[in-house]
């Protein structure tokens, strides 16, 4: 009982109570501090994300027209190239019927006239070239489209 009488023990239950009261404080205010970095970063966070997020879209949406238009372009030059593949297989059979009948006359009818081979020679030709001529056609397409792509890759990165 006589220590709490001494000045000693008052002055060092004082000194812990100052002390207490100063590192409460201190802890409070850097805690707020700490809290309001905490919620500046995240909303930097946030911001970052959501302007990527739209950069992300944009970059979507634009690839999406460009394949968009890849596709309508390829699918105009089918048509084209079958409507071509028409006309071309309709001029073969045209020119196999003008072999078949020279100047208006049928070769079964024509005495000592068993079937021309160079009729047939020439008729293969055709059909060759025509085969040839479509698969030129095609080559020359898909290159077209690669250089096509290729370019609109090399502009927008």
């Amino acid at each position: 009982m006589t220590a709490l009488l001494t000045p000693r023990f008052w002055i060092g239950l004082a000194l812990v109570g100052i002390l207490t009261f100063t590192h409460t404080f201190i802890y409070k205010a850097g805690r707020a501090a700490v809290r309001a970095q905490w919620d500046a970063d995240i909303a930097i966070r946030t911001t970052d994300a959501l302007v990527a997020e739209h950069a992300a879209r944009t970059k979507e949406q634009d690839l999406i027209a460009k394949n968009q238009k890849v596709t309508n372009d390829y699918n105009a030059e089918k048509k084209r190239r079958a409507a071509d593949a028409v006309v071309s297989a309709g001029r073969v059979r045209e020119l196999e019927a003008a072999l078949a009948e020279p100047a208006g006359t049928s070769a079964a009818t024509e005495p000592g006239n068993y079937g021309d081979p160079r009729s047939d020679i020439i008729a293969g030709c055709a059909r060759t070239a025509l085969v040839l001529d479509e698969a030129v056609k095609r080559m020359a397409g898909q290159t077209t489209a690669l250089q096509r792509y290729i370019g609109e890759m090399l502009i927008t990165p």
